[in-house]
């Protein structure tokens, strides 16, 4: 078999195995949390075209981060575990954001399959 049709067919898979994981039919799925009252300190809309993130400061510890591109969604808290990195998920995906190096990456939890790996800063730069 050849590269190109290799390539091709890990394309598709990769696309299909994406698709199942995080679509169910055409029902979005919530994950429901705790309620809590959030003061937005910070929402910042990253500047790439996709994926659309937002973040809002909860409190020192915690984050609420909002990722959407296409049929992916993912609403969640995610939590301090060191330094200045924050680590939340939901039953499909785990994501994780290193305030130091601006890294998110969002990977499958049950394959392990990393869907999205981008730079991300939630420091507002207009206004320093």
């Amino acid at each position: 078999m050849n590269t190109k049709s290799q390539s091709k067919r890990r394309a598709i898979a990769v696309t299909l195995s994406m698709a199942g994981m995080i679509v169910w039919g055409n029902a979005v799925v919530i994950v429901p949390v705790k309620a809590e009252t959030i003061d937005q300190l910070s929402s910042i809309v990253a500047q790439s075209p996709t994926p659309v993130t937002n973040i809002t400061e909860v409190n020192n510890n915690k984050i609420m981060m909002e990722i959407t591109e296409g049929e992916f969604r993912f609403r969640g808290y995610l939590k301090r575990t060191s330094g200045n990195t924050f680590v939340g998920e939901n039953k499909q995906v785990r994501v994780m954001y290193d305030r130091d190096t601006k890294r998110v990456v969002v990977i499958n939890v049950v394959t392990g399959t990393e869907f999205y790996n981008y730079i991300f800063s939630d420091v507002d730069e207009g206004s320093l």
